[in-house]
């Protein structure tokens, strides 16, 4: 008797373990990818290397950069970390936590928390919730814009970022006989 609940005992814990590895191995590799990605920018900006985050930047999150800081004369946009070091915050520490498909092929959402050192009080607020934007642009994936404390909506990205990721072609599935 006292094998069999060995056993059952080892059994259950194989289960239990099988069942706790299963969403690991589910993720895609575009997702990690995406994951990987992030976490190479948020380093970057960790350690306000600024030129190597830019790098990791989509071309149009550039652009719209650039024109606020034409039309407003400061570089206040969520993807602008450098003007934010100075005025608001920096980046201490984050945590990357998960990811999923956006509305298409070429877009990602990755989750992360991040604490930020908070200039006016002098202080690290801890694990504040960030939601990143990833896209696909000529084959290669970019880091497109954040919302801090909020996520971004299927139709949010469909409609705000209209023509700046690739269009990949629906794979034809076979017509069932």
């Amino acid at each position: 008797m006292k094998k069999l609940a060995v056993l059952v005992a080892l059994s259950l814990s194989s289960l239990v373990f099988a069942q706790d590895a299963a969403p690991a191995e589910a993720e895609s590799a575009e997702l990690k990818a995406g994951k990987e990605l992030l976490t190479k920018y948020l380093t970057s900006v960790k350690a306000k290397k600024w030129a190597d985050a830019k790098k990791l930047l989509h071309p149009k999150t550039l652009d719209s950069i650039a024109e606020r800081k034409k039309r407003m004369g400061k570089e206040d946009h969520p993807m602008a970390p450098w003007f934010h070091e100075k005025v608001d915050y920096y980046l201490k520490d984050f945590k990357v936590v998960g990811s999923r498909q956006g509305p298409t092929e070429s877009t990602i959402i990755v989750d992360a928390t991040e604490d930020n050192f908070q200039i006016e009080d002098k202080g690290v607020a801890e694990g504040e919730k960030a939601a990143y934007l990833l896209g696909k642009k000529d084959g290669k994936w970019f880091v497109v814009d954040k919302k801090r404390g909020e996520d971004f909506t299927n139709d949010s990205i469909k409609i705000g970022y209209k023509g700046w990721f690739d269009k990949i072609e629906k794979k034809e599935e076979p017509a069932a006989e």
